[in-house]
């Protein structure tokens, strides 16, 4: 597409109030292409999303992820920490322990949940099942499961959904410079 074609995608909206009953300017939506092979056959399937609600939701998700743990360690003052410290004799410091395995779990799961709950927000459908609207989280992600979803087509949704606000560095250069 030439960078002709793609400004023409573009609509410019200038901004000079805002009206608690004018049409939510910030939302946005979009399709999410998901790659999907049978029998050798690429297919690709259109998958509607939007960013309503998202970043509200990855900031709440941020106020709840695990800290690690802290653990006293002895810094000598020639290493490059005791430098950094200003430090003149051995110390002990407590430094957190990002290795620490249960702290690596729970961050983990904490990433996967943000991951899902992301998804389930972003996504434009409803998702059903034979009783009809599926408004259980983990129901709705059992039946996404259960549909074939992988993980890189999540993390391709999931992408997608993040793009619908965010300017890559080429979109920029594109289109504003």
């Amino acid at each position: 597409m030439s960078k002709e074609e793609e400004q023409k995608k573009i609509e410019v909206i200038n901004i000079t109030e805002f009206n608690e009953d004018d049409e939510p300017i910030f939302s946005s939506d979009g399709i999410s292409q998901v790659k999907v092979t049978k029998g050798g056959i690429v297919k690709i399937v259109n998958v509607p999303i939007q960013s309503t609600g998202v970043s509200e939701l990855v900031d709440t998700f941020r106020g709840k992820a695990p800290i690690p743990p802290k653990k006293q360690t002895w810094v000598d003052p020639e290493s490059e920490i005791g430098k950094e410290l200003g430090i003149t004799k051995k110390n002990a410091v407590f430094t957190f322990d990002y290795t620490d395995q249960a702290y690596l779990k729970a961050k983990e799961k904490h990433e996967s949940d943000l991951g899902m709950e992301i998804l389930l927000k972003g996504l434009a459908i409803k998702i059903t099942d034979k009783n009809g609207v599926v408004e259980d989280k983990d129901k709705q992600i059992e039946i996404l499961k259960k549909r074939g979803l992988s993980g890189d087509q999540f993390s391709q949704i999931i992408q997608d959904i993040q793009a619908l606000t965010t300017w890559t560095q080429e979109e920029r250069e594109r289109f504003l410079g």
